[in-house]
């Protein structure tokens, strides 16, 4: 258990080393400008975002992956897969938690002890209306690169369903 406990540590600080280049690399691209939640800038003068693709819900029908709420194995290594750009394309549905401490909502697992947790950040396409941190949610999405080497969830508003607990 302790090695696999490394590996959660290494990988969180990957992640975390990962966000805070994308978010230096969207300030330098954006001019300054603070990028808003669909991925585009605030103030973007009438440019288009980088999530306006029109993604439609078809591109969501079929999942490829699935995590169950509470897996954090199937997170962790999903989380894994998709930071090094091996999930590029494919559809996943994930029943997890809202976490969002920032600017930044992620759908999040948490270990048995509830001592660590692990997710994958994602944006909904057209929308300002994110569910509430810590919320229970089923999400259905797209893994898309928002930015070199930097990959997301891309989901659409009717494929968030929030859950009552």
């Amino acid at each position: 258990m302790e090695k696999k406990d490394n590996k959660t540590l290494y990988i969180g600080i990957a992640v975390a080393a990962v966000v805070v280049i994308a978010i230096v690399v969207a300030i330098v691209v954006g001019k300054g400008k603070a990028p808003d939640n669909n991925g585009g800038n605030s103030g973007n003068n009438g440019n288009t975002s980088q999530t306006e693709t029109g993604m439609k819900a078809s591109e969501l029908a079929n999942v490829d992956i699935e995590v169950k709420y509470g897996d954090y194995d199937a997170m962790y290594d999903l989380s894994k897969a998709i930071q090094n750009g091996e999930m590029t394309g494919k559809v996943v549905k994930i029943d997890g938690t809202v976490s969002h401490p920032g600017s930044l909502y992620s759908v999040v697992q948490r270990n048995e002890a509830n001592t660590q947790s692990i997710g994958t950040q994602f944006v909904i396409e057209g929308e300002t209306g994110y569910p509430k941190d810590k919320a229970h949610v089923v999400i259905t999405g797209k893994v898309v690169e928002k930015e070199p080497l930097y990959f997301v969830i891309k989901t659409l508003p009717e494929f968030i369903e929030t859950k009552e607990d």
